[in-house]
């Protein structure tokens, strides 16, 4: 054997299990084709919250006149602001790669893809280990719209090196790129119509979608037609004419730009995953709870799933498939029962665990609270015009199954209820909690005698002797 341990691919999930496998004892190398880093850091997380921070500063600027400050000009230089991006990409770059370098592990440069059940041909060379895991990240996924391919479109790699805005633009896709960068367009000027084929965030939750169309709805310069199809595309002299269909009619409508955010597929084209004996279903590697796919000796971390494609979840399915592949002992197992989810819009939108509509596919029967967010008192204070906070509980035993949260600052509230959910707390526990008075956390105040008024014995417990 060459190696213990080979990993395929550089990015978060490929370096969190080559990691991993090299301290659970093997000898290890990481094949990555082109440049390191991965999505997160250079053209995905990092880079989006960048740009977006400074669109949201841009629209707290523009929209302070409530908080008795004099509302003075606020443009936007957009090459300033993809400077900036570019400069903070650069400097997440040195330290990923710094951190590479000082892991103990190989390196190698190369295209990889499997020749047979138990090697892989990297750079034209036979390699072989006990172990391999596939951790290749993921591509845009191009929708299957009539005269897409006769018509110039962007895909979120591409936003990242535009050096100015679109003068108009069409967005296919209501995921989170679809939300975060078609705000981020209507903040920088750039009048912005998102188009997608059921409600947004309605797989999410019913409240939750309701609450994100008014925040949309509210927003200057964007239009949504959520539900909507488009029917077509096509030139229009220099500009792209759509047929839109939503609301029971269809339209046309003229812009100067398409920007297709329908998702990302796992990037595992060429790599030989029928050879290796890798099994595929409906886009998504096969695997069990230890990463390991079809073929014993083949695991699997991160978007090359095809499946949550979320960054946290990403390290812990490399740190849990390198392990395994390395044959460290005790073996790992994934538990998503925490898996986490944002939206960085403003406001931003986070979820937890499980929805109600996930409960009841599994077999459980909840109770719910809910808090509107402006009716709180830090948030009355900030001005804030939108936002919920649900918790989902199960009705037998009070233990938190999950939330979700749209309003000012979710992406860090969400861990609030992680960190009592890590714990399997119960909406008791929210009860008996401290809350700082004025914080938007304290909502949980007011959910928890929600849940108290639904079912008896949810009160708070006596508190323990001081």
């Amino acid at each position: 054997m060459d190696f213990d341990v080979i990993v395929i691919g550089g990015g978060s999930a490929g370096t969190a299990a080559a990691s991993a496998a090299a301290a659970a004892g093997a000898r290890v190398a990481m094949v990555n084709d082109g440049e390191l880093g991965g999505l997160c850091i250079l053209r995905g997380c990092m880079p989006t919250k960048t740009i977006l921070h400074s669109a949201h500063a841009l629209h707290e600027m523009r929209h302070a006149g409530p908080l008795g400050i004099e509302v003075v000009s606020a443009r936007p230089r957009f090459a300033e602001i993809m400077r900036r991006k570019d400069e903070k990409v650069a400097r997440f770059k040195r330290a990923k790669v710094e951190s590479i370098e000082a892991s103990g592990y190989e390196v190698i440069d190369a295209r990889a893809r499997f020749v047979d059940r138990e090697t892989l041909e990297v750079g034209g060379r036979p390699l072989r280990a006990r172990g391999y895991v596939i951790a290749t990240g993921s591509v845009p996924a191009v929708p299957a719209v009539p005269g897409i391919r006769e018509v110039p479109f962007m895909t979120s790699d591409d936003v990242m090196r535009l050096t100015e805005p679109p003068a108009s633009l069409v967005i296919q896709g209501a995921g989170p790129v679809g939300l975060e960068l078609g705000q981020f367009f209507a903040r920088m000027g750039a009048p912005t119509t998102l188009v997608n084929r059921s409600p947004v965030c309605s797989k999410v939750d019913a409240d939750c979608s309701a609450e994100m169309t008014r925040v949309l709805n509210d927003e200057e310069n964007f239009t949504l037609h959520a539900p909507g199809r488009i029917l077509s595309v096509g030139p229009s002299g220099s500009r792209l004419r759509f047929e839109i269909e939503s609301g029971g009619r269809s339209f046309k409508h003229d812009a100067a730009a398409f920007l297709v955010a329908t998702g990302r597929n796992a990037a595992v084209d060429g790599l030989g995953l029928e050879r290796a004996g890798v099994e595929m279903e409906q886009g998504r590697i096969r695997r069990d709870a230890a990463m390991r796919t079809s073929n014993p000796a083949v695991f699997v971390a991160g978007d090359a799933t095809g499946d949550h494609q979320i960054l946290h979840l990403a390290n812990q399915e490399g740190r849990v498939a390198g392990h395994n592949a390395a044959g460290g002992r005790p073996g790992k197992m994934m538990d998503y029962r925490l898996k986490m989810s944002v939206i960085f819009t403003d406001p931003p939108m986070a979820c937890v665990g499980m929805n109600e509509k996930e409960a009841a596919a599994a077999g459980r029967t909840t109770l719910t609270a809910l808090k509107r967010i402006p009716s709180q008192g830090r948030a009355i204070t900030m001005e804030a015009r939108h936002g919920i906070f649900k918790v989902v509980a199960d009705a037998q035993s009070c233990e938190i199954l999950g939330a979700q949260i749209l309003g000012p600052r979710a992406d860090d509230l969400i861990h609030v209820i992680s960190a009592i959910m890590h714990y399997r707390g119960k909406v008791q526990d929210l009860a008996a909690m401290p809350w700082y008075h004025p914080t938007l956390a304290e909502s949980l105040i007011e959910i928890a005698r929600k849940f108290a008024a639904q079912v008896p014995g949810c009160e708070a417990p006596p508190a323990p002797p001081a």
